[in-house]
Order: C-alpha cells, then structure tokens, then sequence
C-alpha cells in the first residue's frame, strides 16, 4: 500500500517541485542581487557620511589648534622686535588666556642665567583657576622645565611643536598638550635663541569636543596621539592609561591593532571590516582621520546593526512580498499539476495490480489522443507479451540462481585476501609514518641551525659596528682622567691666588669630572669586553672556560638587574628570595656568555612583574626567586618570577631568533635565543621554561659540571 502511495503522489510531486522550485531559485537570485545592490549602495553612502563626519569633526579641532597656534608664534615675533618688561611680559600671558577660552594657560621660558641672572630659572606661567587667571613664576630642582619635552624638543630642532599629552605635575596640575615656539632676541644684528613661548590645551577640552560626536544610539568617536595613546574616549579609564595597540593586545584583535598602525602613520578612510566593539559588544565600522595641525588622529566607531537597519527592514519587506508570491505560485502550479496527473494515476494503479500478479487487470479508458493515451495502449500490448515472457523468465531465474551460489563462495574467498592485503598496507602505513615523524625531528632541527647560524652573522655585523665608536669612548675617557689629574695639580699651584671657597668648588667639579671620566673608561671597558665575546660567540668559537663560582656570578647579576630595572623605573621594587647550594662550587664555565643568559632572564622578569604591578597596582607584591643546586654531575639554576606567565600559544615560539612580545622598539627578540645557544650548545646544557598564565615563568638552566675545580 505504501508503494502505492509513493508511485500515485510522485509525479505530482516531481512537477510541483521542479517548477516551484525553479521559480523560487529566481526569487532567491533576485532578492540576494537586490540584498548586494542595496548593501553596497548604503555602504557607499555611510562610508561618505563618516568620512565627512570624521573630516568636520577634524577640521573643527584642527581650526581651534590652528587658530590657537597663532598666538605664540605672533606673542615670539612681537617680544622678539621690542623691549617689553617683566610686568608688561606677565601682562601679555594674561591677556592671552582671559581672550581664548580654549587655552588652558600660557608660558614664557627663558634659557638658564638669562642675561647674567643669577637664578637658574626665569619663567612666566599665566593659567585658568576656577573663574580667574593666575600669573606665577614656573621652574626649581623639581620642576626643571629644560629637561621637559616641551622645552627641549623646539630648543633642539629650532622649530615649533606639538607635544604628545603628558600630565604637568608642578605646572597646570591638569592632563595637557603644549605647543611651543622658539624665542629669539636680535642682538647685535644676529638672532639668538633665548627661551620658549607655549600655549596649553587641556585634555578635557578636545575630549567635550569629540564626546560631542552622536552616532546613532551607540557609536562614538576617540581621538589619539601619535604614538596610539587614549587622548579622548568614552571610557575615562583609558585616557592617558592606555593606547590603541595595548587594547588589541589585551582582546586579541588583529583588525583593530591594524586601524591603529593607519592612525599614527596618518592615513584616513573608512574600514568596512567588522569587529566587536569590546565595550557595547556591537560588531562595528571605523572611520578614521588625521588632524593636521598636531599629527593626532580621530577615529569614529559606527555601530553596523544600527547602520543598516534601513536596509535590512526594505529586505524583510522584500522577503515577505516574495514568500507571499511564492505560496500563491505554488497553489496555481498544484491546480495545474493535478489536472495533468489524474489521468497518470489511474494508469500506475493498474500498473501497480499488474504488478501484484493480476495480469488480467482491466486498463482505464483513456480516450485522450496525447502521450497519455499513448501510454495506455502501449500498456496494453506489453500487457499481452508480458505472459509468454514469464515462462522465459522463470528458467532464466533458476539458472542465475546457481550462478549466485558460486558468486557467494568467490567472494568469501576474496573477502579474506582483501583482509590480507589490508593488514600488510597497515604495517607499511605504520613505518612511513614512524620515518615521517623522524624526518620531521630532523628538519626541525636543521631549521634551528639555520637560524642561529643566521643569528652569528649578525651579531658580528653589530659588534663590528660598535667597536670604533667605543674605542673612541675609551680613548678619550682615560685621556680626560688624565687631564682632570694634571687641571687638578695646575689648580694647587694656584691654591694662594684663588678665594678659598672658589677653590674648593674648582677642585669638586675637577674630581667629579676625574671620577666620571674614570666610571666611563671602566664601563667603557667592560662594554668592550662584552662586544670581544660577542664577537667570537659570532665565528664559531666559544669563548674559554674559566674556573668561575657560579653562586657568586649568579648573585652579581640579579643585583645588576634589579638596579638597572631601577634606574629606568624608579618606583619599581621586588622580593628577591634566594636559595645558593654551597656545594654547587667552583665550576668551568664561560662566564662572560653564562653572565648573558642571567641577565637576559632577569631583566625579563623585572619587566613581567613590572607589567602586572601596572596593571593589579597595590593588590599584587612582585617576588624574584633564584636558587642553585647540585645534582651529580649537574648544576641546576632557576630563575622563577610570580609576573604574567607566557601564553601557551607562543611557548613554543621563545627561543626563537627576533620573536619578542615586547612593543616596537623595546626588544630585539634576540635574548632569550643567544641564551639557549650559549647553554644548549656552549655548555651542552639544557635551557626550558615553565609557566603558568597570568601565575608565574620559571627557567630552569642545567649545565654539565665535566671536572669540577677545586
């Protein structure tokens, strides 16, 4: 009965569904180009409307900034052509801020001991307090403004500048970027450079100004600096906290890492490549701009749902008008459909009786002279021939049944060669893929040799290149040694001529001048040390075993890290817990390379707990433990910090010659690979890292100890 059923709805159905389908396929086609169309077309329209909104918003900035930078410049010209006093100088700053809002304060720097003074600092700083302007006096040890970017950078150059944002502590108190105009006095018909004239834009301002961007319901513009840092954001805690590069790092996000590289080179456009908003969770557009007058770049963040909402209600339009066709269509072609298959119906349920063994079903009259009718008479002679063919068949079936037999018995037969052969080509697979992974094992290590013999090459080029200038330095730090030594006898001489206390400050700047000489001949020295064993490192040479007590050289160079750590960041500060096995001892090695490998390892440490201290601030202590031990014929070193752990998907990358995590120009990539040349093929030791993220890193160093000494 089922088959009755299938064989009566079949070729209604294949109708229906070839012709439903074929019209629906057009649909479909028509409603993904008109989908295309209509995306394009908005995308082409939002894409001009951001880059004017990013473009007017700029130009809105860049006229403020433009306009703002005016006013030094003319305030340099005008005090460099007249004689104003220090009242009428003080006035001027004061008239500046009171007549521009958007200036926050101005200033003017004069250069050390101007025009014979005896005070160092001679500086005038008028800025906005509540309602009122204040005038005071800028400038003491600890606000030595000639030391300060904003000073130094036009002093230097001897042209204007925008300063990146930088908060002036001493100064405004407030987040703040300076533009400066050098200061010149004619004297004697040359000019000479005698100080700086600034302006100061707050933060706060060109954050109101790009807050004041409305897209939509949720999107939203930034702006930053030249180097990627937050000037402006709707997130407070980003600015001047973080940058745009430091954010993609933090969520993994290529694209926006990528936007930023565009900004800071001042490129503009509009990217149409989608990512998460990682703080509204919308997948989002940017447009983004440069401004002009400082190098800064404005980006603003266009949410797609809210984008394209015109667009995609027109398409659900589209798609309810086409379904309802669609189901019209379909009634029309079911009508037509079973006016042509009532006739093939009954036909099949002759068919299917026929078929049951009735051959003396009677047919339907069909008197249709079409492919119907054609069918049924056709039908009819089969029917009749169909009985002398049955005799055939029957000897026909006995015959093909003892042909079955003997085809069963083969293939038993066959089945078990087949299950032969399929061990044999096991076996086989399983020796090509043992000698594939041997392979692979020497091909990795052949890329490795590759890299470190690269690696040697230019070491060399570099130690090649340093080693003239340091010879220069060395030179002549011991030659000015010796002259201090000889101004400092000439001196005596004169011991009765001079006031006494101008002799003594004489004699202290000649021996702070000897014992600085000599700090830079000995570091001179040692530096020079550093680059000999560099470069036999890079001919293929190691350098010569020196009975060395490896606790002692180990101590030396966590103290050497820690303190450089520390005169980079003066605030920086760890626990150092250490363990030395006395009985580790004296031990051949080459000191000078192993030294390397501890202060690579060390200084990268500091720098992890550095990191996260930034990050967890008073909830999180950083700790440096270093311990030795014997063990046999071995010497264990290792070196664990409680910093920010190495990723799992980069710990097989470490070692590798320049990969570094580090942000640009802060790293080489070098250290970590020269440490496991030296301990791996130096030493014919063995150099690993174990860590857990966002736990700890821990090296652990083992040499072979060979014969000990002593």
């Amino acid at each position: 009965m089922i088959d009755h059923i299938k064989l009566r709805q079949g070729l209604s159905f294949k109708l229906i569904f070839s012709v439903f389908s074929s019209i629906a396929g057009i649909f479909v086609v028509i409603f993904l180009y008109n989908y295309y169309v209509t995306r394009q077309t908005m995308i082409g329209n939002i894409a001009l409307v951001a880059t004017n909104l990013a473009e007017s918003t700029v130009n809105k900035v860049d006229r403020v900034l433009f306009g703002m930078a005016r006013v030094p410049e003319n305030m340099a010209a005008l005090i460099e052509h007249s004689n104003f006093s220090e009242e009428e100088l003080k006035n001027m700053l004061r008239l500046v801020v009171e007549v521009n809002p958007e200036i926050y304060g101005s200033a003017i720097a004069f250069e050390p001991y101007f025009e014979g003074r005896k005070e160092k600092f001679y500086s005038f700083y008028a800025f906005r307090e509540k309602d009122s302007v204040v005038v005071t006096t800028l400038g003491n040890d600890s606000y030595d403004y000639f030391l300060m970017d904003w000073y130094q950078v036009p002093r230097e150059k001897k042209e204007s500048y925008w300063t990146e944002p930088y908060f002036d502590e001493g100064g405004g108190g407030i987040y703040m970027s300076t533009f400066s105009v050098p200061l010149y006095y004619q004297r004697e018909g040359e000019r000479k450079f005698v100080g700086i004239v600034t302006i100061d834009i707050s933060i706060d301002w060109l954050r109101e100004t790009v807050d004041s961007i409305h897209v939509f319901e949720t999107g939203f513009g930034f702006l930053v600096s030249q180097n990627g840092t937050f000037v402006t954001h709707p997130v407070k805690e980003l600015i001047m906290n973080a940058s745009i590069f430091s954010l993609a790092e933090e969520f993994n996000m290529p694209l926006f890492r990528e936007l930023g590289r565009k900004m800071i080179h001042r490129e503009s456009g509009f990217s149409t490549e989608t990512y998460e908003n990682m703080f509204t969770h919308k997948k989002s557009w940017v447009a983004y701009q440069p401004v002009p007058s400082n190098g800064w770049s404005l980006a603003v963040v266009f949410p797609v749902d809210e984008l394209m909402a015109d667009a995609n209600k027109l398409n659900l339009a589209i798609v309810l008008l086409g379904s309802a066709g669609l189901v019209g269509i379909f009634l029309v072609i079911l009508l037509i459909s079973r006016s042509i298959t009532r006739p093939v119906r009954k036909l099949a349920l002759a068919a299917q009786s026929f078929a049951e063994g009735n051959f003396d079903v009677s047919l339907p009259e069909i008197s249709s002279e079409d492919e119907i009718g054609l069918l049924t008479s056709s039908f009819g002679y089969m029917q009749k021939t169909l009985a002398d063919t049955i005799g055939d068949l029957k000897e026909t079936t006995e015959q093909l049944r003892i042909s079955n037999e003997k085809l069963e018995d083969y293939n038993k037969t066959l089945a078990l060669k087949v299950e032969e052969r399929t061990a044999e080509l096991v076996a086989k697979n399983t020796e090509l893929d043992s000698a594939l992974q041997t392979l692979k094992a020497a091909q990795k290590q052949l890329v490795q040799s590759e890299k470190m013999a690269s690696l040697g090459q230019l070491t060399a080029g570099i130690a090649h290149e340093i080693k003239n200038p340091l010879n220069f330095v060395n030179n002549f730090a011991e030659l000015s040694a010796d002259l201090s030594r000889e101004l400092k006898e000439e001196l005596e001489k004169l011991k009765g001529q001079l006031n006494e206390k101008d002799m003594e400050y004489l004699m202290e700047i000649v021996g702070d001048l000897e014992s600085n000489s000599v700090k830079i001949h000995n570091h001179g020295k040692r530096a020079d040390s550093i680059i000999r064993g560099m470069l036999l490192h890079s001919r293929g040479k190691a350098g010569e075993k020196q009975p060395t007590d490896l606790n002692a050289l180990l101590e030396e160079y966590v103290n050497l890290g820690y303190h450089g750590m520390r005169a980079t960041s003066p605030d920086f500060n760890v626990k150092i817990e250490s363990s030395y096995d006395p009985a580790v001892g004296i031990v051949e090695v080459i000191p000078q390379d192993l030294a390397r490998v501890f202060l690579n390892i060390i200084n990268n440490a500091c720098q992890a707990t550095a990191q996260k201290k930034n990050e967890l601030k008073d909830s999180y202590f950083p700790v440096l433990s270093v311990s030795t031990k014997r063990l046999d014929d071995i010497v264990e070193v290792r070196i664990k910090d409680n910093g920010k752990g190495i990723p799992d998907e980069i710990k097989d990358k470490i070692f590798n010659p320049f990969f570094t995590t580090k942000a640009a120009g802060s790293g080489t990539g070098l250290g970590l690979s020269i440490s496991f040349e030296i301990v791996v093929q130096g030493h014919g030791g063995e150099l690993k890292a174990e860590s857990k993220p966002g736990e700890y890193t821990e090296f652990i160093i083992r040499i072979p100890v060979g014969s000990k000494v002593g």
